[in-house]
């Protein structure tokens, strides 16, 4: 499978100091070279600059795919560069994404999604972090779920739990 990340979903995990979560749950990530220049824009968090300046081997920089997707051309360029190389493999690729108009033109493209609320769900069920306290701190950044949502992936999560053998 190929994982293809946006910006929001990277700068949410870099916020809350999780971004390794990505490798240990799938492996290399490659991100476009547009969506990397983005963590150098005003507003983006200085945990997400500093890992980018950083180079770790699972996070590979792609050359953007050209053009776009016409689909694409009403959002921002990160979005429409992750999402070129994510239908171009549609059907082995999982994009992360978080943006609702990102999201809904993804979706209608017949792709694969997830954003970084997903990541950390399916993150606790593999036992990587504790969903109660991830939740928790993701509440105290700027990143916004509502309440419903939260209660969806918390027994999205607890399903996918393996109880202890006794």
């Amino acid at each position: 499978m190929i994982i293809i990340s946006d910006t929001s979903a990277l700068s949410c995990l870099a916020e809350l100091g999780e971004l390794d979560l990505l490798r240990q749950l799938y492996g290399t990530v490659p991100i476009t070279a547009t969506v990397r220049r983005e963590a150098f824009q005003a507003g983006a968090p200085a945990a997400w600059q500093e890992f980018v300046t950083h180079p770790h081997a699972w996070l590979v920089t792609a050359p953007d795919v050209q053009p776009y997707l016409q689909e694409t051309s009403a959002l921002d360029p990160g979005e429409a560069s992750a999402i070129t190389p994510a239908w171009l493999h549609r059907e082995s690729s999982l994009l992360i994404i978080d943006e609702k108009r990102g999201r809904r033109v993804s979706a209608a493209l017949g792709l694969r999604i997830t954003g970084a609320a997903g990541v950390l769900t399916d993150a606790a069920a593999a036992g990587f972090i504790d969903f109660e306290a991830t939740f928790q701190r993701l509440a105290l950044t700027k990143f916004r779920l509502a309440d419903s949502l939260v209660e969806i992936l918390r027994q999205r999560q607890q399903a996918r739990v393996v109880p202890p053998a006794i």
